[in-house]
């Protein structure tokens, strides 16, 4: 059932005299007087979500479509509780928390869609981001959690800020997220993407790239634009990818039925329409599909999701940077303003990215019982990302993965 606590004086004043009062009274009566909704079906507050999307301060993964889908795939197999949380400033949508809880030992709140999201983040108006403070969000967070029902509210993976507005969380107490992401700006055209990292090699490497391809059978790119392309995409994507994690011993996340489900819910969904919500890509070369790469539409900007290649006698061509140089001079031509590929520090991203987007993680403890636990998560995620930031200690880490997957695997 959906729960609302606070509620506050309408102003009849307008903005300005809204701000002037809440200042006048004290920022913590502005955060307190804030009025919560607590939301566990995500069909009863779609036109409030829909009213933030339109503000276009979040991405694709915030998208009323895509949390929907994932509440009714990958989450429900992953029993997680719907726990999405609006917020109105008088009877005006201020902000929504697509959230779940997670975790019967120990709850925890965490963002729909959890590691399928690469870039995680609220829906905020203009009008919350023109108001709130970082003492705000604090008190806001604290009425929250006690709602909860959690230890802790794990907030993981966030840019600093969006589309030109900042993201009222990254002023809190927080830490750098294991990865970074990055992004390359495409409203330049091709030829300038191109000259801001390297174009004449990248230039030179595509031409034996399309030679080889053509001894080898002719190569084509692909856009799925019928439900038998994707899901053939997304097929050969699992398979790719689940070949390379297991030979690497990485846990396979995209291995689980419920999000095999929400991938391919969120592909045949999206066909014809113009934000997608995932779109499939690939490249064929010789009759045979050497790479994939998956990603959303929001607004001039497109996210990427997840890409895969193939480990077989064309390997060594980098069909998966062949891929990635149709796509940018695809996007570039199709009015694309901006592309990410996700979270993670590739060589290939900072190869082709101009922009690298640091991410950051905001754990917070509820109660008493959650304080220890919060700490015990900063710890681990801490020395996660110092382990990945040291080349060494991370080329070690992924040996020794690897050999533990060949014996296990033999």
């Amino acid at each position: 059932m959906d729960t609302a606590i606070t509620t506050i004086e309408r102003s009849i004043d307008g903005e300005s005299a809204l701000h002037e009062r809440f200042v006048t009274a004290g920022r913590r009566t502005f955060a307190s007087n804030v009025r919560l909704q607590v939301c566990t079906n995500i069909e009863s507050i779609v036109s409030i979500w829909r009213d933030l999307e339109a503000q276009g301060t979040s991405t694709v993964y915030q998208r009323h479509d895509w949390a929907g889908i994932a509440l009714s795939t990958l989450e429900r197999e992953n029993n997680a509780r719907p726990f999405i949380v609006a917020g109105y400033i008088d009877d005006r949508p201020a902000f929504l928390l697509p959230l779940v809880v997670k975790g019967r030992l120990y709850p925890t709140v965490q963002w729909i869609g959890g590691s399928h999201v690469n870039l995680c983040m609220g829906l905020y108006s203009r009008e919350f981001l023109a108001l709130a403070t970082p003492g705000d969000m604090e008190i806001i967070l604290k009425r929250i959690g006690a709602l909860s029902g959690a230890y802790v509210m794990r907030l993981c993976c966030q840019p600093e800020a969006w589309n030109g507005h900042a993201n009222p969380m990254a002023a809190l107490e927080r830490q750098p997220s294991v990865n970074p992401a990055f992004a390359m700006h495409l409203s330049e055209g091709f030829e300038a993407l191109l000259k801001r990292g390297n174009a004449k090699r990248k230039k030179k490497k595509f031409r034996s790239q399309c030679r080889q391809a053509e001894s080898a059978g002719g190569y084509k790119f692909i856009i799925a634009d019928d439900p038998k392309t994707a899901t053939l995409l997304l097929e050969v994507f699992f398979r790719q990818k689940g070949d390379r994690l297991r030979k690497s011993g990485i846990h396979n996340v995209f291995g689980a039925t419920g999000a095999r489900e929400m991938l391919s819910t969120l592909a045949l969904s999206s066909l014809g329409t113009q934000e997608p919500l995932l779109r499939m890509h690939a490249l064929e070369i010789g009759g045979k599909i050497r790479a994939v790469f998956g990603g959303g539409i929001r607004g001039r900007h497109l996210s990427g999701y997840f890409s895969s290649i193939s480990e077989d006698e064309l390997s060594d061509i980098s069909p998966g940077e062949m891929l990635l140089y149709l796509l940018a001079q695809h996007y570039c031509t199709a009015g694309l303003e901006t592309m990410d590929l996700g979270a993670g520090d590739e060589r290939y991203k900072r190869s082709w990215c101009d922009e690298r987007q640091e991410l950051f993680d905001v754990i917070v403890p509820v109660g008493v019982r959650g304080t220890v636990f919060a700490s015990a998560e900063k710890l681990g995620y801490r020395l996660r990302r110092t382990l990945r930031q040291s080349p060494q200690v991370w080329n070690a880490i992924t040996t020794i993965r690897r050999a533990r997957a060949r014996l296990f695997w033999r």
